[in-house]
């Protein structure tokens, strides 16, 4: 792995003090305490809220919290350490920033601001890594000048607050003659799991004899892949495929989101959202169970024969075989389409139970794509359209039963999470 020396690691600005909230009975608030942390918007700023609860209170962006620029993603470390703030940035350079509860319990924005000269597509936590990866051309070329594809991964160490690259070639990356993309960044026992998206036959594998032609769809949207790395080298991975579902991922524009989630026994489960619209599989899932790197040919749950015809978009963990699934609000799928249910999924049961207490589909706006796991509760940011103010609902996964707790006066939630002071 190489230093990227185009990489910029600019000094931070003047860190700005955080007043933030505390419930006090009156919804009104306390400076600097509370561990959870509520990155609210209004407008082109963000502003992280603290509080010491998410199931109630009232909160406020005026005249409090830590300012902060908008972010694409928003992602709280597994130690509960950092939250990491990344912007896309379409085209161009992706940029973030970090930020901490420093001893005394108050929100600071850390001393060093990052630029990502790659755009990403894909993310995720990696151990004290926060890893970004981006499919396109690499430097090498053959004789006719046309450009090998690859994948270009960016390691933020969250500790060092440094940043590295490496890119690998995706070229025939299956066997298959096609190049890919990758679909999540999911740790597992210290390996790297990610779901592998082919696209098609590209102009440098053409003329390597893999294909006759170029494509721009992959040949192959019936089968799943999965690739495990041993660490952020990214070298040598095991390649695991199944003809039982479509590719590991949803997608929504140019963003892949995993569709890849362990539970806490370290059951991988791999879903698929089943978007591409070639596909003769379901939206469904199937498991690698802990302690091996084989899909479990006795497991295979489908999603669309408990939810109606209903895909899956998004899904997460909450605990035991509770998982929570974000899914399109009728059976159309499609790259840009509308994503408003809630469904609460029991893997061991494979039984799906629509979350209720929610404000009516037509009412919701969006969903912050940051929800918060604590406790066996599943709390999610609910923006609407009806006048009210955005809030955090919290789901129990025994009932599928939402109720809505902290609300925030502001125009829209992207993610809640939690901190823990550091010492």
């Amino acid at each position: 792995m190489k230093r990227n020396v185009f990489l910029s690691l600019m000094a931070a600005t003047a860190l700005f003090a955080a007043s933030c909230d505390e419930n006090n009975g009156n919804g009104k608030a306390i400076e600097g305490k509370g561990q959870y942390i509520i990155a609210a918007s209004s407008g082109e700023a963000s502003y992280l809220l603290q509080s010491d609860r998410l199931d109630g209170g009232e909160l406020t962006i005026v005249n409090s919290g830590l300012e902060a620029e908008t972010g694409t993603a928003w992602i709280f470390t597994p130690n509960l350490n950092y939250l990491y703030r990344l912007v896309y940035n379409q085209g161009n350079a992706g940029t973030g920033s970090s930020y901490i509860l420093d001893s005394e319990g108050v929100i600071r924005e850390r001393g060093v601001k990052f630029e990502i000269t790659n755009r990403f597509t894909t993310y995720g936590p990696y151990g004290k890594y926060i890893v970004t990866a981006a499919a396109g051309a690499t430097d090498m070329a053959d004789d006719a000048g046309n450009l090998q594809q690859g994948v270009t991964f960016t390691i933020l160490d969250t500790e060092a607050q440094t940043l590295t690259t490496k890119t690998v070639s995706t070229e025939n990356y299956l066997g298959t003659g096609e190049y890919v993309t990758f679909s999540g960044i999911v740790d597992v026992n210290g390996k790297v799991f990610t779901g592998v998206c082919p696209i098609g036959v590209s102009a440098y594998g053409a003329a390597q004899g893999v294909s006759d032609t170029t494509r721009t769809a992959t040949a192959y949207p019936d089968s799943v892949w999965v690739a495990i790395y041993s660490g952020t080298g990214f070298e040598n991975p095991k390649i695991l495929r199944d003809d039982r579902l479509s590719y590991a991922s949803s997608r929504f524009r140019s963003q892949y989101y995993s569709n890849i989630v362990a539970d806490d026994r370290d059951n991988v489960y791999v879903f698929s959202s089943s978007y591409d619209s070639r596909t003769t599989k379901k939206s469904g899932v199937i498991r690698i169970k802990a302690g091996t790197e084989e899909f479990d040919r006795d497991y295979y749950f489908d999603i669309e024969a408990v939810s109606d015809g209903i895909h899956l978009f998004k899904v997460w963990h909450i605990t035991g075989d509770y998982f929570l699934l974000q899914t399109y609000t009728t059976e159309s799928v499609a790259v840009m389409g509308d994503t408003k249910r809630l469904a609460v999924i029991n893997v061991a049961s494979k039984s799906l139970n629509w979350v209720t207490g929610l404000p009516a589909i037509e009412n919701i706006g969006s969903f912050g794509s940051t929800p918060c796991v604590d406790n066996g509760k599943f709390y999610i940011p609910v923006v609407t359209t009806d006048g009210n103010q955005p809030a955090v609902y919290v789901i129990d996964p025994a009932t599928a039963v939402a109720t809505k707790g902290t609300v925030v006066t502001c125009t829209g939630i992207g993610a809640v999470g939690k901190l823990v002071p550091l010492q």
